[in-house]
């Protein structure tokens, strides 16, 4: 182990430009680049790393790593870890929660205002060179203003997707777990969000859930997937639902039922759909989901910006910062809390 700085790992590419950048709070760092786990050289050089920066889908193993102090992901779902070495040690990791939400939140609206105001429908004319301008299936089914937006899982993304809702004039429904303290305490882009948790018109627990949906224009979806979110959105809560409803899921495929929720959309319990991640993922060719008119599919790039790899090294800075302050940590994921 050296004793120069730390020693960090990263199986995250990035730039010089990048590191150079983290070398401002940590000059004497010591960094061993692997853009792979598949590679022979993996071994020797976790060997004696401190600290480890990791893509979602990758782990390194403490046993091969006894020096390692701390984990900091390349995302905000860490759900890939569950059940490897890493996540049963003691080891704390800090997930990239808080980075990507303003690209999220804009994706949503953007699903949002297109079904809303039927651009799929006047795309599919415009390649027609037809001027549709008295078909009703290309008019506007109405203004945000006054709508209800219901979010279920009120975390960073959901709060800066209720931040844009209230921007619009939206009524805003909103659950996380422990809404007696709605303050958020992960990482926070500046100006983004609802840091103290005071936008919601209500804010309740997951019981709320059911009057959240009941009550909503629309539904953004933006909760981890853990064992006991695994399908939480299904025939039932597909059914509580307005038939006006439009719902958006851009936070895992697994929390929900698909096969409901094509159902519910085949027999209009439901308006229309967005979704940015699937159950299976790519989705296969032969889903419905393919050629439903009243569904967005995109290939589970709602989390993507150009700045994101510069926003991930300014939240890996700051917790570089606090470490060697002997601060806490930011964005540390309670794994019982999580799953």
């Amino acid at each position: 182990m050296s004793g120069a700085g730390p020693t960090i790992f990263s199986s995250v590419a990035f730039t010089q430009d990048h590191w150079n950048r983290l070398r401002e709070v940590a000059p004497d760092a010591v960094v061993r680049e692997l853009p792979t786990t598949d590679d022979p050289r993996l071994e020797e050089m976790v060997a004696d790393a401190e600290i480890a920066f990791i893509e979602g889908y990758h782990h390194v193993d403490p046993a091969e790593a006894p020096h390692l102090r701390w984990v900091q992901t390349a995302s905000a779902g860490v759900d890939a870890l569950l059940g490897t070495p890493l996540w049963s040690s003691d080891i704390p990791i800090a997930n990239a929660s808080g980075i990507q939400v303003r690209s999220m939140a804009e994706w949503a609206f953007s699903c949002i205002l297109s079904l809303q105001h039927r651009l799929p429908y006047l795309r599919e004319r415009q390649k027609e060179h037809v001027w549709a301008s008295r078909d009703p299936l290309g008019h506007s089914l109405g203004d945000l203003a006054d709508l209800t937006l219901g979010v279920i899982g009120y975390g960073s993304i959901g709060r800066e997707v209720g931040r844009l809702g209230k921007a619009f004039g939206m009524r805003l429904l909103a659950t996380m777990i422990g809404p007696e303290n709605p303050r958020d305490t992960g990482y926070i882009m500046p100006g983004a969000g609802d840091p103290e948790g005071v936008l919601p018109d209500v804010l309740g627990g997951p019981e709320y859930q059911q009057e959240l949906l009941a009550q909503s224009d629309v539904v953004v979806l933006t909760i981890p997937s853990t064992p006991s979110t695994r399908r939480l959105i299904g025939e039932d809560q597909f059914r509580a639902m307005k038939e006006s409803a439009l719902f958006v899921n851009m936070s895992r495929g697994t929390v929900v039922d698909e096969a409901a929720l094509i159902e519910a959309l085949r027999q209009e319990e439901i308006g229309a759909a967005a979704l940015d991640v699937t159950e299976i993922e790519p989705l296969p060719g032969d889903s419905p989901l393919w050629d439903m008119e009243n569904v967005l599919v995109c290939p589970h790039v709602a989390w993507y910006s150009p700045a994101y790899y510069d926003r991930l090294m300014d939240l890996f800075r700051e917790n570089v910062r606090r470490d060697l302050a002997g601060l806490p940590l930011v964005n540390v994921v309670h794994r019982k809390q999580a799953f």
